[in-house]
């Protein structure tokens, strides 16, 4: 039986070289026999927000730099968004305490609204076929940590891959190329 990795962090190690990843943490929201799926938090878009919800007629009462993030390399059409506590009335499907996802545009046009709201927008996410993220980990591709709120919502996305791995007490200059031996 499979242990289950979901909701947890995969953070990428540094000989990680797929442009997708290199330099990523995914926040893993879904792990099972079918497959995995998750959200690259620390990848921005050159997309403003606001210019996203102007095209979609969504009014936006945030900051003027905030960019649209990629969530991953699949369907980059899809829109998800990731939120701390929700306003009343707000859904979302809760990945850990005090964080939150959406899909819904009603969602997105709710915490636009406000002002100070902590959210980020994505577009697309990562995925992975039946037994490929695991395969990933037993290769060295993926270090393992747990879900920091604060990570995803809080901290500039040039600083999220050091720190969360500075979380775990791992030096990222430290990190050496490696992977599962065969016995």
């Amino acid at each position: 039986m499979a242990t289950a990795l979901a909701p947890g962090f995969l953070i990428a190690v540094p000989h990680l070289t797929d442009p997708n990843f290199r330099q990523t943490v995914v926040l893993l929201l879904q792990q099972d026999e079918q497959g995995a799926m998750g959200v690259v938090i620390n990848r921005e878009s050159p997309l403003l927000l606001r210019d996203l919800c102007s095209d979609h007629d969504i009014e936006y009462h945030g900051e003027d730099r905030k960019k649209v993030r990629v969530g991953g390399p699949v369907q980059p059409e899809q829109g998800l968004v990731l939120f701390g506590d929700p306003p009343a009335g707000l859904d979302g499907r809760e990945v850990v305490d005090g964080l939150h996802l959406s899909a819904s545009t009603e969602t997105l046009s709710r915490l636009c609204a406000g002002p100070g709201r902590r959210f980020h927008c994505y577009s697309g996410y990562s995925g992975w076929g039946p037994g490929q993220l695991e395969r990933e980990i037993r290769e060295g591709a993926w270090i393992l940590g747990p879900v920091s709120t604060a990570l995803v919502l809080e901290a500039p996305t040039e600083k999220i891959w050091a720190r969360a791995l500075r979380e775990l007490g791992i030096d990222p200059a430290l990190i050496v190329p490696g992977g599962a031996q065969e016995a």
